[in-house]
């Protein structure tokens, strides 16, 4: 697998993305950071909202977070998941990441909060199947839309004054950890990242008939190394995998399979410690204790 290969697989066709056009639309004092509402332009036509997450005090500039929120059904919930506005599922990483001194950046996916099917005609989960079968027929992929759009919050991280550029980082659970690993593999700017419960391989998901998130679906991938090979990609940049022994979305051994696949790419980068793996007895979920783990490694690689 190579950079190129991936982003081929991934059909990702922008040749040029528009000006980030960004807006502030609201601000809020919350004690120690600020929330600012934004949006900017990731394709022409076609903006995305996020919340974003100024700590206060301290020096500029910061290093930065980017959130991905997961999906769980909650089509509602988006990017409120991370910000610790709403949903029962997100961690809200957003919040608690500016608190330990980091600007972050959470917005809406495609099919999720504000960015739901904009003609109203299909209900949450069906405009996701839409947006899936349409951009395959095209030679595209949602999950290449994913990354695309991922970049394009770098892009406006990177533009804001208070954010190092040369210090960003990603962090999602569920969905949100699949994008981590994507973004990560495709985009050689975020220097550390946090996947949690956010993979396992494409053999064990087919073996297991798990269909849960369609933009897993990229045409060719599980013939040049699958998701072992994304990860070998982000080698030898920080990559912390954190994982559920129980979880019934992605199976355990084949999570084992993709990290020694991952494992195997780090080693032959000579940075074998820069890929760790934290696994937690239980069922699907980014809980406290994952999460102090997963900042630690941030802080670590990060310096927040």
């Amino acid at each position: 697998m190579t950079p190129d290969l991936l982003s081929a697989l991934l059909g990702i066709v922008p040749d040029a993305p528009p000006p980030l056009a960004p807006e502030v639309h609201e601000r809020v004092q919350l004690g120690d950071v600020v929330r600012e509402k934004v949006s900017y332009a990731v394709e022409p036509g076609e903006r995305v909202a996020a919340w974003l997450f100024l700590p206060k005090g301290g020096r500029p500039p910061r290093p930065a977070v980017l959130c991905h929120h997961a999906h769980a059904l909650q089509y509602h919930v988006g990017k409120d998941g991370p910000a610790g506005l709403g949903g029962s599922y997100d961690a809200p990483s957003a919040l608690e990441l500016a608190r330990r001194g980091y600007v972050t950046l959470a917005p809406d996916a495609l099919c999720f909060n504000e960015r739901q099917d904009p003609s109203r005609r299909l209900k949450a989960s069906a405009y996701e199947k839409f947006e899936t079968g349409w951009r395959i027929a095209a030679g595209m992929t949602l999950q290449g839309k994913y990354v695309w759009d991922a970049r394009r919050a770098l892009d406006y991280l990177e533009s804001r004054p208070e954010v190092d550029g040369d210090r960003l980082g990603m962090v999602g659970h569920s969905l949100g950890g699949q994008q981590t690993l994507f973004t990560s593999a495709a985009d050689g700017r975020i220097r550390a990242a946090v996947s949690s419960c956010g993979f396992s391989s494409l053999e064990a998901l087919r073996r297991d008939r798990l269909n849960f998130v369609f933009s897993l679906f990229v045409p060719g991938l599980a013939r040049h190394g699958g998701m072992g090979a994304v990860l070998g990609l982000v080698a030898p940049r920080p990559f912390f995998v954190a994982a559920k022994t129980e979880d019934s979305l992605f199976p355990l051994d084949g999570i084992e399979a993709t990290v020694a696949a991952g494992r195997a790419a780090y080693a032959a980068a000579g940075a074998a410690d820069r890929l760790e793996v934290f696994y937690e007895a239980g069922e699907h979920a980014f809980s406290e204790t994952m999460r102090a783990a997963a900042y630690a490694w941030l802080d670590r690689w990060l310096g927040a």
